[in-house]
């Protein structure tokens, strides 16, 4: 008994950590005047200033995703998370549906 409780939590804690987030940030072309918490491609974005950032439940950085930011926030300088972001020819067809 003891052993299959063993057994069950090391398996949830190591699926927990499976499961988690992604560090996502926005670099805003213009800053907001401020403080303000977005939600936008399923996650709660927290705005500061020229920064947005949110924890999502992916890995790679998407236009499709950008897409969702900028209907919300307006035009990004930068998306990214901490191993890759978008080129500057996927950023300009992110920003292409920005709220005006």
């Amino acid at each position: 008994m003891i052993r299959t409780f063993t057994t069950a939590a090391a398996a949830l804690a190591f699926a927990g950590t499976a499961f988690a987030g992604t560090a996502f940030t926005a670099k805003l072309e213009t800053p907001m005047t401020k403080t303000e918490k977005v939600v936008a491609a399923k996650a709660l974005w927290s705005c500061e200033e020229d920064t947005c950032v949110a924890e999502l439940k992916r890995k790679t950085v998407r236009v499709s995703t950008c897409k969702k930011v900028v209907k919300e926030v307006g035009k990004l300088a930068a998306f990214s998370n901490a191993n890759e972001a978008l080129s500057a020819e996927d950023l300009a067809r992110c920003n292409a549906v920005a709220k005006s």
